[in-house]
């Protein structure tokens, strides 16, 4: 949990942790606490977030779904609409502008709000076995506010590697400040903060929490979820499982009881996927799929871990299988979808070996930021490599690192020069070019401090 997760009810003067919404020991008292605070403005709880020096208010929503056969009312905690961005980077209402990342790419209604609060997703594939990848999607054009430009491409569905990016996201992964160090080290709390942003994502008609398992060492509420998910979706429904990557290879095939040749399969393993009795396969395939979509995540997970600069981290579809006797359950996943992203000791994500050495830098300055993803944007969409929050500018300052010298690349490099110093001012953004061998310059300062130096 986090230390910002504290939330205050005005009507009773008390104070809770909003992670205790899913601790089993206390998810009773804070419903409670929520219901006793429904329907009255005059009472609205509040994180310990300020926005022009009053606390930032929040909203408690009801809802009702079917369970077993059982109509349940649940009560939740959502921010209030349009202040998602105030909220500080480590704070769970924290919300990202989506004109700042690759979720602005994306048609009308791919990504909208529901009125609880959650966010609903269109799939270019849905959760249910028997639905398979839509057919290809023409995207849309769109030139945007101003018609003078040039019209461009829209994503109509979301991908894989898209939602991934919305998960990392939505749990607040993709932003750092020093307090969050110790945390991200920790499994649970990760698979904490990915649970949540689950529950408040909606695909069809079904929260993906109820599909999605977050993998990882020493978690043995983990091990009980990937029980239950497994239970709940049965043959009839894909489990989505997300996690470090500690193995993807493709094993030499073999023969088959019968006699029968036993064709070559990808086989991809979780980190602590041993304590869960995990065994991932694929086609083979698959395997050259992804040599091509994740060529730097792949050659660093042929090395030895110990050789390895950065993690992977996979969102893998599949159909889940429980096999064994209770106490000693053996799951085997048959996956036909694995998106990878590659990310730092901390799981913020990295594009390149140039952003995890400014990533690095960054982190032993102390500095707040965060880190722009792409999702399904096409490559002319213009995002910055990381988000200075910490800098006296109140829309951020984008931090942009040039790695490359090919002709293509310097057309590129140009675009994005405009664009920076058409929304941010000349003075604005902070770059390096990374082809010259120099040291980076200066970050810009944050307010009230020194600038840190490569």
């Amino acid at each position: 949990m986090s230390a910002r997760d504290w939330i205050t009810f005005p009507a009773t003067g008390r104070r809770a942790r909003y992670g205790w919404a899913r601790d089993l020991a206390r998810a009773g008292a804070w419903q409670a606490l929520l219901a006793s605070a429904h329907g009255d403005p005059r009472q609205r709880p509040h994180c310990d977030c300020r926005w022009q020096g009053r606390p930032l208010e929040l909203v408690v929503r009801e809802r009702r779904h079917e369970d077993d056969g059982q109509v349940v009312t649940q009560f939740h905690l959502a921010r209030m609409p349009g202040q998602g961005r105030h909220h500080g980077p480590a704070c769970p209402f924290h919300e990202t502008d989506p004109q700042r990342s690759g979720r602005s790419d994306y048609v009308d209604g791919v990504v909208r709000q529901l009125d609880d609060g959650r966010v609903s997703v269109l799939l270019d594939r849905g959760l249910r076995v028997a639905e398979r990848a839509s057919a290809p999607v023409r995207p849309q054009l769109s030139r945007g506010d101003d018609a003078s430009r040039p019209a461009r491409h829209r994503q109509a569905r979301m991908r894989q590697l898209g939602l991934l990016h919305l998960l990392w996201e939505s749990a607040g992964l993709t932003n750092w400040e020093p307090a969050v160090s110790r945390r991200r080290a920790f499994w649970p709390g990760v698979r904490a903060a990915l649970a949540d942003a689950a529950h408040n994502i909606v695909a069809g008609r079904t929260a993906l929490d109820r599909h999605l398992v977050p993998i990882g060492y020493r978690d043995p509420e983990g091990v009980a979820q990937l029980a239950a998910t497994v239970d709940r979706c049965g043959d009839s429904w894909r489990v989505l499982m997300v996690g470090v990557v500690d193995q993807l290879r493709v094993d030499g095939g073999g023969v088959w009881r019968d006699g029968t040749p036993r064709p070559p399969r990808l086989r991809l393993t979780f980190d602590g996927a041993r304590d869960y009795a995990l065994f991932v396969a694929g086609d083979a395939a698959l395997a050259s799929r992804l040599q091509l979509s994740y060529p730097w995540a792949c050659r660093e997970l042929a090395r030895e871990r110990s050789a390895r600069s950065i993690k992977v981290v996979g969102l893998v579809s599949a159909q889940v299988r429980r096999t064994g006797d209770a106490g000693n359950w053996t799951y085997n996943a048959w996956t036909d979808s694995v998106s990878l992203m590659e990310v730092g000791p901390s799981l913020i994500p990295v594009a390149s070996s140039y952003e995890l050495a400014i990533l690095t830098a960054l982190q032993d300055a102390g500095r707040v930021f965060r880190k722009p993803l792409r999702f399904d944007a096409a490559q002319d969409v213009v995002l910055p490599d990381f988000e200075l929050l910490d800098t006296a500018a109140p829309q951020g300052t984008p931090l942009e690192v040039f790695g490359r010298q090919d002709e293509a690349y310097q057309a590129r490099r140009e675009v994005k020069r405009a664009y920076y110093s058409d929304v941010y001012g000349a003075d604005g953004w902070w770059s390096w070019d990374a082809t010259r061998g120099a040291p980076w310059p200066a970050f810009p300062p944050p307010q009230g401090g020194a600038s840190g130096h490569g």
